[in-house]
């Protein structure tokens, strides 16, 4: 059986077409190991700085949200206005507004159905 175990690892080296040599570049990794100070810290700054730059989002979209409030508010007076002006202009033009007796186109319908 111990000839079995060694010729295995002979016949996968040959089947991949790997020397033994460039096996142990393969099982060497090509970072060096961190401490594990470092390893923990590095994903804390990671998401730090993650947090940081979702925090800077938000509050661009704040800033956003608040503009377009105020062109909201800007609007709707505008809107308000104008439409304050197109009901005086619709009293003034069809007389609902004003009295009969001062529109002088009714009094002088009045006068020709008169006489």
């Amino acid at each position: 059986m111990a000839e079995n175990a060694s010729d295995f690892g002979t016949g996968l080296r040959a089947h991949l077409g790997l020397e033994r040599a460039e096996l142990d570049l393969v099982a060497e990794p090509t970072t060096p190991p961190q401490p594990a100070a470092e390893a923990a810290a590095a994903p804390d700054a990671a998401v730090t700085e993650q947090l940081e730059t979702l925090a800077a989002l938000e509050a661009e979209l704040l800033e956003r949200e608040r503009t377009l409030t105020l062109r909201e508010a800007t609007l709707a007076g505008r809107a308000g206005s104008l439409l304050a002006a197109a009901q005086a202009l619709y009293d003034e033009v069809l007389g609902g507004g004003s009295s009969p007796h001062d529109d002088e186109l009714g009094r002088l319908r009045r006068r020709k159905s008169v006489a």
